[in-house]
């Protein structure tokens, strides 16, 4: 809304991210036109399959795991298209690509502080935009559309308020900001310390003819999570994972093939992002694991693997 969505707009992004990328469009009344991904080597939006044929306002870009690959083709395609890209950086706090941070390729940038980020505030967010009419949208909104806080008046800077937009109660509470400020600080060592992880795992899983682990440069990224993609029977290895007291994940699930959402896409066939989320598994990574317990997850997974090959 605030970088000027409207209802009835259209806006690219990918099924293969959380719902969250997408409910926003829904409550404003926009139109999303879920793409696809680029392939098993590289799980984010493939610029080269936006359609031609459609009139497109805006394009979400989500880095998934950390990595920002294609984003730069993204940006240059939406500068000469005159469409809003925006950045969902939940997975990216601190990835860089060609020099930059994420959020300095998009009109808008959006990070999520949810309990399980690289850094976090338990829930809530931050959102960063280089455009002063944006920033000025953003703080209206946020706080039910009032063109004065209680604290502006407080210092002196405003006698009064006035209400100017249908605004929302989206303002972090100074506990939050706080705990960011310290998160904030913990980042960029947290963020070493999950390189160092995945180095590891790769190292690990470097044999594996089974698996495949997408993305290459991840020294760049802030690898929020470490997803291998497996040639067969997923839910299998998972199972066997579990009962070895390993916890997994699934980054993700297609929006469109939820069952709320497939009704709202009944339509829509993605089969590269179908095929490669049927075969994901997000391996434990957090800043505390240790080294043993990285080879302990390995080894386990090659059990699986070999147990099932063999059966």
């Amino acid at each position: 809304m605030a970088a000027g969505i409207k209802k009835l707009d259209t806006v690219y992004l990918p099924s293969y991210t959380f719902i969250s990328t997408l409910t926003p469009l829904l409550w404003i009344g926009a139109t999303p036109i879920l793409g696809e991904i680029t392939g098993p080597g590289n799980l984010n939006l493939d610029p080269a399959k936006i359609p031609s044929r459609i009139s497109i306002k805006a394009i979400t870009f989500v880095h998934i795991a950390g990595f920002m690959n294609n984003i730069h083709k993204l940006a240059d395609f939406c500068g000469r298209e005159n469409i809003i890209l925006i950045e969902d950086c939940s997975h990216a706090h601190g990835s860089t690509y060609r020099n930059k941070y994420c959020g300095h390729f998009g009109k808008i940038a959006v990070f999520s502080l949810f309990a399980n980020k690289n850094m976090t505030t338990g829930e809530g967010g931050i959102i960063v935009t280089n455009d002063t009419a944006i920033y000025e949208n953003l703080k209206l909104l946020r706080s039910h559309g009032m063109t004065s806080m209680s604290f502006e008046r407080f210092k002196g800077k405003k006698d009064y308020y006035d209400v100017i937009a249908q605004g929302f109660n989206y303002r972090a509470t100074e506990i939050q900001a706080a705990i960011g400020r310290i998160q904030l600080k913990k980042l960029m060592k947290n963020n070493e310390r999950r390189k160092i992880l995945v180095g590891i795992y790769r190292n690990l899983l470097a044999d594996i003819d089974e698996i495949n682990v997408p993305f290459n440069d991840f020294r760049h990224s802030a690898n929020y999570i470490f997803p291998v993609i497996v040639n067969e029977k997923r839910d299998e290895i998972v199972h066997y994972l579990s009962k070895a007291g390993i916890q997994t994940s699934w980054h993700y699930k297609p929006i469109h093939k939820f069952t709320y959402y497939s009704k709202i896409f009944k339509d829509v066939q993605l089969p590269l992002t179908e095929d490669i989320s049927n075969r994901e598994i997000t391996l434990p990574l957090y800043p505390d694991l240790t080294e043993h317990e990285v080879e302990y997850v390995v080894s386990k997974l090659k059990d699986a693997i070999f147990s099932i090959r063999n059966n």
